[in-house]
C-alpha cells in the first residue's frame, strides 16, 4: 500500500505543477494584430498593433545591382518591423541609391523570414529609422 500511496502523490504532484506552470506562463511570445499594408506599384508600408516584431517582404522584379553585378530578374527586399511605433517600408525603385529599378510582385506581413533581404555587401537606406 505505501508504494502505491507514494505513486499517486508522486502522481499529483508532478500535476500540480504542471497546472500551475501552465496557467502562470501566459502567452510565450506576444504577437502583433490588426496588420495593414500600403502597397504601390514598386513599394510596400506596413503598420501592426500589438505587441512584438514582425517582418515587412516584398518581392521584387527588374534590374537589380544591388550584389555587384547587373541581375535582370526576381530579388527579394524585407525589413523587421516592430508593432505599434514603426511603419516599415520597402522600395523596389531605388536607383540612385542601390541600383535598383523594379516593381513589387507580392507583399507579405509574417513572423518568420521566408527569404532573405540582400546580399550582406548591399546597402540600403531606410527613411523611416532614426
Amino acid at each position: 500500500m505505501s508504494l502505491a500511496r507514494s505513486f499517486v502523490g508522486t502522481s499529483v504532484l508532478v500535476a500540480s505543477a504542471a497546472a500551475t506552470v501552465t496557467f502562470a506562463s501566459g502567452s510565450a511570445a506576444a504577437e502583433p494584430q490588426g496588420c495593414a499594408l500600403d502597397r504601390g506599384l514598386t513599394s510596400a508600408t506596413a503598420h501592426c498593433d500589438g505587441d512584438g516584431a514582425y517582418i515587412l517582404e516584398v518581392d521584387c522584379f527588374g534590374l537589380n545591382m544591388a550584389g555587384g553585378s547587373p541581375i535582370f530578374g526576381a530579388y527579394p527586399k524585407s525589413v523587421t518591423g516592430f508593432a505599434g511605433s514603426s511603419r516599415p517600408s520597402r522600395d523596389c525603385m531605388m536607383p540612385l541609391v542601390l541600383g535598383q529599378i523594379g516593381i513589387a510582385t507580392d507583399v507579405r506581413i509574417t513572423q518568420v523570414p521566408t527569404r532573405p533581404g540582400l546580399p550582406p555587401n548591399a546597402y540600403e537606406y531606410d527613411p523611416g529609422r532614426r
